[in-house]
């Protein structure tokens, strides 16, 4: 699911039917033939010049007020203004295990281009050994590629509609969430790409010839998953803004975020069966996606924030991708570690909000968003 440059915003796309007015489409039309239109019209209407022009008010510098008057383009680049600063990506050994370590930067307060660092994510890459054993976790999941492969081939790029089965998304009714996802996984992509390049882990398809993967297999690293990485971010964004929305079904029930987390898990593991991941990749692309969550919430409401910490050479190579060990989608929360016999390959803590003021803008999409899942009240509108 790596979202490059040329389908970045695949997700907005469906934004195009919210016109239904064809002629109103012209608006943006910047054919010659519309131009010499233009020109010929101004020289029919303009007449004299008008001598006395009106005072006109200033704009509204810096606002967030702005943002309702720009195209969903323009909005993404100041969205990602916002988040792409606010990380940054380092890389150790430790044992001789590569170690990519996710910084967060926060700026400090009343101190003009200063920020302080602090560890949101730290990975420790697993062993060829693991790997080997994990192998046969691929070679099994193969055996079902002809039940998944229409999902598989669908999941290629953005699953919004995957997503949209579970919380009711379209894009009439839900704009600014659509908005905001993208907005979340445009984000995401550079550190997924980053943290790949980091812990340089091989793929499936170097350790068996055997392994035929029924996809082209990706030229960047195999751990972290990019697609459970950034379905995991999904399903939390939208299980956030489904508890935060106040409505009695989604903050009664928490198998609605059940569902959203089974769903990102589907995602993630059809990658295995397609033959280009092997499950511990997902254990630590979901890691990653729903830390990134927390991330993008905490910078846009402010409140509490994560750090996980995926050491996996303390993995069971024979253990299966399973999200249940690190995440519970009731109450929202990372647990604080899961271990195996070789001992805790996970751990999590809770930040507290130390201060940060949200941002603005992002603050605004939120708000937008999250207008979305309310319920409507009777009479509203009159």
């Amino acid at each position: 699911m790596s979202i490059g440059p040329e389908n970045a915003l695949n997700a907005l796309n469906a934004l195009n039917a919210l016109s239904g007015n064809n002629a109103l489409n012209a608006l943006g039309s910047e054919s010659p033939a519309q131009a010499e239109a233009l020109i010929t019209n101004r020289d029919g209407i303009v007449g004299t010049r008008i001598d006395h022009i009106v005072a006109v008010a200033p704009g509204l510098s810096n606002s967030p007020k702005n943002l309702a008057r720009l195209s969903s383009n323009e909005r993404a680049a100041i969205f990602q203004s916002e988040l792409a600063p606010s990380v940054d990506v380092t890389f150790e050994t430790h044992d001789g295990q590569p170690v990519a370590t996710l910084w967060r930067q926060t700026k400090e307060k009343n101190k003009r281009h200063s920020v302080a660092l602090d560890k949101m994510v730290q990975m420790t890459g697993p062993t060829i050994e693991q790997l080997t054993v994990q192998l046969k976790h691929v070679a099994g999941y193969a055996q079902i590629r002809p039940d998944r492969g229409a999902e598989i081939l669908s999941q290629t790029s953005i699953p919004t509609s995957f997503f949209a089965s579970i919380g009711f998304m379209d894009a009439a009714r839900t704009p600014y969430t659509i908005e905001l996802l993208n907005a979340a996984l445009q984000f995401s992509f550079p550190v997924i790409q980053r943290m790949k390049y980091t812990l340089a882990v091989k793929r499936p398809i170097e350790f068996s010839p055997q392994v035929q993967p029924m996809i082209p297999t990706p030229t960047h690293g195999s751990l972290p998953s990019g697609h459970a990485t950034e379905s995991f971010l999904m399903a939390r964004m939208l299980w956030k803004l489904l508890i935060h929305s106040n409505v009695p079904q989604y903050n009664d029930h928490a198998y609605w975020g059940e569902m959203l987390m089974r769903q990102a898990a589907r995602i993630a593991t059809n990658r295995t069966v397609a033959g280009v991941h092997f499950p511990i990749d997902s254990v630590a692309g979901g890691l990653l996606g729903l830390t990134l969550a927390d991330h993008v919430y905490q910078m846009s409401c402010g409140g509490d924030w994560s750090f996980a910490r995926f050491n996996a050479p303390k993995f069971d190579p024979a253990d299966d991708f399973d999200w249940h060990r690190f995440y519970s989608a009731e109450g929202d929360r990372l647990k604080l570690e899961a271990s195996s016999d070789r001992g805790v390959w996970f751990k999590s803590k809770k930040h507290s909000d130390d201060g940060d003021v949200p941002s603005t803008t992002l603050a605004w999409l939120w708000n937008k968003a999250l207008g979305e899942w309310k319920d409507l009240e009777y009479g509203e509108g009159k």
